[in-house]
């Protein structure tokens, strides 16, 4: 499995952080960073492009380039494995702490002594960081909250780093055994946000651990007649269970749900030994619910599933979203801003997947940072979209901003600015640590402004790196379903934000959901599979997605 961009780019951001830890000068180090910022934007897969392709990218350079052939062919990258054999562990693992860079964890470490993240929070809940040059109390509190963060992620993934190459496994083993009945379950097979451990079943029949043995990846740490564990070349921990051909059924059903999902079946009277799963559902006077919508789902009354499943059979209009139901790209970002490709490459790559509308949605004026777009820029823009439209026949770019939320929940542009927008998507992207009810205020400030259309990645998270500003789910969506605000499923498979628990809510209060890449390359449209993955997870419909409407049906729904 290549590396991506992202994981050669964390390559050297450690490298980075390692060589500030050990005192290098900053004229080295900053080259290091660069390249790990700019590792992370390129749409060229660093890992296979040639050597001189590779020497004339963005931050790259013949240094850089020849550490990253030197990763690809060896897997590693020897001045980083010296520095990671000089510098103590738990010193490493701080470099992970959201906050803290390598010139931080050396003072840390020369100036308090502190070897490990389990003595730094020790030490800061004694409140000896606060007081150690350069931090302070906040920061202290930032740090605390951080490390907490972090240990409760660790030995985690996200399923889109992880889904290909769990299913290149599954398929290895089934070619090599010859048997269909080996599946996914767990977490895996209810494809949830964040995977832990591979899960998969096996009939007995299937004499699977001879096959296991034969394929390189996996790591077998023991096996039995009735499970076989370990962990894969890429760390993932994987469990296979090998069950009788009588009770594969029963099994599957009950190793792939929740807990708290198959015990509601259970409660229901559902015979979970029947021939098949749906027989299992119909036994208990309920409808099949597809694996990824077993899940336990937290302040939504959990029957609404069934409610939805049992519509979606009753018409194709009510059926779980796919990937082929999405006929528009709402929210993207071009050269313009912080994007890498041109409007009209991002018009190009849409047409050629099939999609009938590009919905642009650049930076505002206050994200700097990314190349927010001023008045003057914004009126050029315009004249570019309208330039492009002019060439097409059956595809249109929509003209649309990714405006900020500023701190007191007003909007970064004049009314007469944003109303020039065919729609808006209102976004926070600065000062994330309010509390729950100045965060929830200023979200609902902003819903409730006239040129508010989507309301766009709601609480700002990274899973497995950041949890997230609180804000009260509910008033936010009642707010939308009053000012007929559109919540976005941010498809990046770093946010999907909102939560997919908070879909069937959103459904009940008859807000439309749109899944929206936020691409800032082309490639980036592709995430909109993982957005279609999550909304599934809460039981999206197909009438309740908004880029699911043609062009001609979105056109409409502007016009309301």
């Amino acid at each position: 499995m290549a590396l991506s961009n992202k994981e050669v780019s964390k390559y050297f951001k450690l490298l980075t952080g390692l060589l500030e830890v050990n005192g290098e000068s900053d004229f080295r180090t900053k080259s290091y960073a660069n390249a790990a910022f700019q590792l992370g934007r390129l749409s060229e897969q660093v890992m296979t492009v040639d050597e001189a392709v590779l020497e004339k990218l963005p931050g790259v350079g013949k240094g850089i380039a020849a550490k990253i052939i030197e990763l690809r062919e060896t897997g590693n990258i020897a001045q980083l494995d010296a520095l990671l054999q000089q510098t103590p562990p738990g010193i490493v693992d701080m470099l992970h702490i959201k906050g803290l860079g390598g010139k931080k964890v050396r003072d840390i470490w020369t100036q308090l002594g502190i070897e490990t993240v389990g003595e730094l929070l020790y030490a800061c809940y004694e409140n000896r960081l606060s007081k150690l040059k350069g931090f302070g109390e906040k920061t202290q509190a930032a740090v605390i909250q951080s490390i907490e963060y972090y240990q409760n992620a660790i030995g985690k993934f996200h399923y889109a780093t992880v889904a290909a190459y769990c299913d290149d496994l599954l398929a290895q083993l089934i070619q090599l055994s010859g048997n269909q009945r080996i599946q996914f379950v767990g977490d895996l097979r209810r494809t949830n946000n964040v995977i832990e451990r591979m899960e998969m079943i096996a009939p007995i029949t299937a004499n699977i651990l001879p096959h296991v043995q034969a394929i390189p990846e996996f790591i077998i740490e023991s096996a039995t007649d009735e499970l076989i564990v370990g962990k894969t070349a890429h760390d993932l921990q994987f469990a296979i269970y090998l069950v009788e051909d009588a009770d594969y059924t029963h099994q599957l059903f009950v190793k792939t749900g929740s807990e708290a999902h198959v015990d509601m079946l259970i409660a229901a009277g559902a015979d979970v030994h029947a021939t098949t799963e749906a027989d299992i559902y119909t036994s208990a006077g309920l409808p099949y619910v597809s694996p990824e919508m077993r899940e336990t789902f937290s302040e939504v009354d959990t029957k609404s599933i069934f409610m939805q499943s049992q519509e979606a059979v009753q018409s194709p209009a009510t059926a779980l979203i796919t990937d082929a139901d999405i006929r528009g790209v709402v929210h993207n970002h071009s050269t313009w801003s912080d994007g890498k490709n041109t409007i009209a490459e991002m018009a190009a790559a849409c047409m050629e997947k099939g999609y009938q509308y590009l919905v642009m949605s650049d930076h505002s004026k206050s994200a700097f940072y990314a190349g927010g777009l001023t008045e003057a820029q914004i009126i050029a823009q315009h004249k570019e979209i309208e330039a492009l439209n002019a060439t097409f026949t059956d595809f249109h770019i929509f003209k649309s901003i990714e405006c900020d939320i500023l701190n007191d929940g007003s909007l970064d542009y004049a009314d007469d600015v944003l109303s020039s927008f065919d729609l808006v998507i209102t976004s926070v992207h600065q000062n994330l640590k309010m509390d729950i009810e100045k965060a929830t205020e200023r979200l609902l400030k902003a819903i409730a402004h006239p040129s508010t259309r989507i309301l766009g990645h709601m609480t700002g998270r990274l899973i497995l790196s950041r949890p997230g500003y609180p804000v009260h789910h509910k008033k936010i969506i009642d707010a939308c379903a009053e000012y007929k605000v559109v919540i976005e499923i941010n498809a990046n498979p770093y946010r999907l934000d909102i939560d997919y628990t908070w879909i069937p809510y959103a459904m009940e209060k008859g807000v439309l959901i749109s899944i929206n890449p936020d691409a800032h390359s082309v490639d980036g449209i592709n995430d909109i599979h993982w957005g279609v993955v999550s909304a599934r997870k809460g039981g999206l419909r197909r009438a309740m997605t908004l880029n699911a409407k043609s062009l001609e049906e979105f056109r409409v729904w502007l016009r309301r």
